[in-house]
């Protein structure tokens, strides 16, 4: 049975990650009969680029689309003025669109559809993405030294056991974290685990004009013949930075004739300080960002991705949506142990590697895995296939939606 469902997002459909982890599933499940509207917070620089091209995707589906601007500029405050922004547009719309499903995606915006739920008797879906104050401390934006702080976080904890109760469905990234919230939280709700997914069309590299990429590797300056390792996406404190600056140095010193490209929109400043402090020759890396349409050419110009992510506790609820992205693109990943599921999904599939410590010893030892990867790019993306694929998740949410 279709619903009417109010999705509600702290991120903006025109953030990359509004485009590739956020639309393609709701156009689905409008494609599957489900009448969907969306109130998101956007960014103006990005809103002002994107709004058109997500407009006309919403138009095209038949997705009502009401936003308001996402507003960062008072740390802590603006965060509790956007919400109770989100509340009051949340009520009309779901009054406008006789709402009979909230869909939430992560804790400040389920705090807004639970507020909805309790006024207009709505289902609540809390759809986690992460543990949010648990990831603030992980990656020290929030110091729990600091009693403002250390209120925040018992706050949010608080309110993310209440949200757990009152959610009539959660959904989460791994299968780790959702053993955890059974086992810590007992709770009794239906449960759904979703990877992020990724549009296994977009990233097809059969689409992809080897000309094209000939021509981006000149425009960016990589030599022709160097091995390429690549990071693709956010940076900051939960990602570690210095450590896979240092798995590259090993890796250039076993082949001279190496790069490592970053693709990100992050401030990248750190990256040469940190070459300086390991004697890494910054002239071997090379910095730039795309928009998410440009997303797979850019993946395409590496031989191999690395991402290693912060895995203390918010770790458990990590899907990294890269990993989706570069494994459908036939490349192999090299990763840290202890992510979310990573570890049991690049074993299962043998379509990467997976670093135990963080030393040179053992950079050694998976840079020659590395180099010693046998998989063609064929057998990756059809091995991704059984985790990631977009037409998966949307079935999913379908599912979901229709036992409501």
């Amino acid at each position: 049975m279709s619903k009417n469902t109010l999705f509600i997002s702290y991120d903006g459909l025109t953030d990359s990650l509004g485009q590739s982890q956020i639309l393609p599933y709701l156009i689905g499940l409008s494609l599957k009969g489900h009448c969907i509207s969306i109130l998101s917070c956007e960014k103006p620089e990005n809103f002002k680029k994107n709004k058109l091209v997500v407009q006309q995707k919403c138009t095209t589906a038949n997705i009502q689309w009401d936003y308001i601007e996402y507003n960062n500029s008072i740390p802590v405050l603006s965060s509790f003025l956007t919400v109770r922004k989100l509340k009051a547009k949340a009520v009309v719309i779901a009054k406008r669109d006789q709402i009979q499903v909230v869909h939430c995606r992560s804790i400040i915006p389920a705090m807004v559809g639970e507020s909805v739920k309790k006024k207009l008797a709505v289902k609540l879906i809390f759809d986690i993405r992460g543990f949010w104050a648990d990831e603030r401390v992980d990656g020290k934006i929030w110091n729990q030294k600091n009693p403002v702080y250390q209120f925040l976080y018992n706050y949010f904890k608080a309110k993310e056991k209440y949200l757990f109760q009152q959610a009539d469905y959660i959904v989460t990234l791994t299968e780790n974290a959702k053993e955890y919230i059974i086992r810590e939280f007992q709770t009794k709700n239906n449960f759904l685990v979703v990877p992020c997914c990724v549009d296994f069309d977009h990233f097809d590299p059969s689409k992809i004009d080897q000309v094209e990429i000939e021509e981006l590797r000149k425009l960016i300056g990589i030599p022709e013949k160097d091995y390429v390792l690549t990071y693709v996406g956010s940076l900051g404190t939960r990602y570690m930075l210095l450590e896979m600056l240092s798995f590259f140095k090993v890796l250039k010193g076993k082949k001279p004739q190496a790069s490592f490209l970053f693709v990100s929109k992050s401030d990248t400043s750190e990256i040469e300080i940190i070459c300086n402090q390991i004697e890494l020759d910054f002239n071997s890396i090379y910095i730039t960002s795309c928009e998410y349409s440009q997303i797979p050419t850019y993946i395409s110009l590496g031989n191999a991705s690395v991402f290693f992510i912060v895995t203390s506790f918010s770790g458990k609820a990590v899907s990294p949506t890269k990993q989706a992205e570069v494994l459908s693109l036939g490349l192999p990943i090299v990763a840290n142990s202890g992510l979310g599921d990573t570890d049991i999904i690049l074993e299962k599939t043998e379509s990467g590697i997976i670093l135990k410590e963080f030393n040179d010893e053992e950079y050694e030892r998976m840079v020659a895995k590395l180099f010693d990867f046998k998989k063609d790019k064929k057998a990756v993306r059809a091995a991704a296939k059984q985790f990631f694929t977009l037409e998966s998740g949307i079935e999913k949410y379908h599912s979901v939606y229709e036992n409501l």
